[in-house]
């Protein structure tokens, strides 16, 4: 929107579509409405070496979706692989994991699944490779265990059968010594790297028994559910809040045996709908303990009503080039028992001090993140993660042995810079009052019909969808009314401010009848 468009009218020489063809009142400019969208950079795929690049795009164009869904999932998946077995070491004293929490915000039907399954099936596969190899090994603990188990029953048995003093007290030393030989042998399970869900305290334990790690990548919002106390009025946050940082946890007060972690590390991408979000960023509870702003939240443009019918299918040399390289880094990494540590060269390191020193500036009154000081406090260290990510995805075959560059130093600050923006649009939604956002959406489709006049029983006709009581038409109408969008008329109806279609800028998200994807989003979904 130009300033030119926001001039205030004069009554001597109006906008010529300001001048009512009725002789009425001239229109004045409307105010615009709280929870209007706002503006998003396109996800930077080019962050991305080719063989991601081209998943990521390949899905998009698949899919006709925005490609912040595929690449936000990309690097949830390169945090799934590289978690809790890198870090980033910017200054001595200072490591920095590289595990990343992140939520992808969608309404119904925008084919969240479609690109789950997509960017998430390599991932399953490495888990499936790594229980195949695991399963001799559990089958000769699980004999051993039972062989230990039987001898340590025969000696308890002996020593409890034993009458003479001397050969009692040689019988019951036995069989202390087997119970204790039969305790240390474990059987260990399956490996898992990726669920879909889970209680904290199966969290916590899930995370005991694979070493520390564990990603929860899922397609709905059920965590948010979860974490925001719909199924316990005082979810354990613990694994969340300590799984990001890499703090020791344990559950031991809530099971029988418990579990411990010493290093815990967590990774979590939830794909869910702009109410979860609601829910779970106008928790309070939540945000005082600070969990929300551990959060990436990308928030990708609605392809809706923009689709084409038939898309081509990502290539398969560039699907299996993804998979080949994310299910070797998974079966890599999972491998491992301590975290390797990478440094960044001289000039990486300045590219950091030099993003590092602006995000303080934007921390001050009047800087862009003042206003969400909680998520831009963490913002330092969730571009050193985003680097190592990308780090480990540029050089999938050694990047534990090579320094951070300044090249991935300053797409991570590009990467940071996308996320940025995008928490601001999370906020914007976080917040939005709800009258005034579903006045937004009937203004959209208002004037994407061409209406203008009509009466109330006209529009709840036309947006029953999002006005389904006679009371909703009345709250929107008001706040139409009031901030200058539509005023009544004598024949008892209203009419529309002649430039609200100009004004307004048309459109809605995700859940509105009426959608046009800004620009910048559209083009790798529709490339031809």
């Amino acid at each position: 929107m130009t300033p030119a468009r926001l001039h205030l009218v004069n009554p001597d020489h109006p906008h010529p579509d300001e001048q009512p063809a009725t002789g009425g009142p001239l229109w004045d400019v409307p105010v615009p409405l709280t929870g209007a969208a706002t503006a998003t950079p396109p996800f930077p795929v080019d962050v991305f070496p080719t063989w991601l690049a081209d998943m990521v795009t390949g899905v998009a164009r698949f899919t006709a979706t925005d490609p912040a869904m595929a690449g936000t999932l990309a690097v949830a998946a390169l945090s799934a692989c590289a978690g809790g077995r890198l870090e980033v070491e910017p200054v001595a004293g200072w490591r920095e994991p590289v595990n990343i929490f992140a939520a992808v915000i969608a309404g119904p039907g925008e084919r969240k699944s479609p690109v789950h399954r997509a960017m998430t099936a390599p991932l399953f596969a490495a888990q499936s490779t790594l229980a195949d190899a695991m399963r001799p090994r559990i089958a000769e603990a699980a004999a051993l265990r039972d062989i230990a188990d039987r001898q340590a029953e025969q000696a308890k048995a002996a020593a409890a059968k034993a009458t003479d003093p001397g050969k009692r007290d040689d019988a019951t030393a036995d069989a202390v010594a087997a119970a204790i030989a039969a305790e240390a042998i474990t059987v260990p399970g399956l490996p898992k790297l990726i669920t879909d869900d889970a209680t904290p305290e199966a969290l916590i334990s899930l995370m005991a028994a694979n070493g520390g790690r564990m990603a929860i990548i899922s397609d709905e919002g059920g965590i948010f559910d979860t974490l925001a106390g719909r199924y316990s009025g005082a979810p354990n946050l613990d694994p969340y809040l300590k799984g990001h940082a890499g703090q020791p946890m344990s559950n031991e007060r809530t099971t029988r045996e418990g579990a411990a972690v010493d290093k815990p590390a967590l990774t979590v991408c939830v794909m869910a709908q702009p109410v979860v979000l609601r829910q779970f960023g106008g928790n309070a509870g939540l945000a005082g303990r600070g969990l929300p702003a551990r959060f990436l939240f990308a928030l990708p443009a609605s392809m809706a009503g923009y689709r084409p019918v038939d898309t081509p299918p990502v290539p398969e040399q560039v699907a299996a080039g993804y998979r080949h390289r994310i299910h070797d880094l998974a079966a890599t990494f999972a491998e491992w028992e301590d975290p390797a540590v990478v440094v960044l060269t001289e000039d990486a390191g300045k590219v950091r001090r030099a993003a590092a020193e602006q995000v303080e500036a934007e921390l001050r009154p009047g800087g862009s993140l003042h206003d969400m000081r909680e998520w831009g406090n963490k913002l330092s260290g969730a571009t050193l993660r985003l680097a190592g990510l990308l780090h480990v995805a540029h050089h999938p075959a050694d990047a534990w042995r090579r320094p951070i560059d300044t090249h991935r130093m300053t797409d991570a600050v590009r990467l940071a810079d996308f996320f940025a923006a995008h928490y601001r649009a999370a906020v914007a939604t976080i917040t939005a009052d709800a009258t005034a956002e579903t006045a937004r959406r009937v203004l959209a489709i208002v004037t994407a019909k061409g209406m203008t006049t009509f009466t109330r029983r006209e529009l709840h006709r036309r947006c029953h969808r999002q006005l389904p009581r006679a009371a909703d038409v009345t709250a929107v109408l008001d706040v139409l009314t009031a901030h200058g969008w539509v005023r009544s008329n004598d024949g008892g109806g209203y009419e529309v401010h002649p430039r609200a279609a100009e004004l307004a800028g048309g459109g809605g998200d995700s859940g509105d009848t009426v959608t046009t994807p800004p620009a910048g989003h559209v083009s790798a979904a529709h490339a031809t």
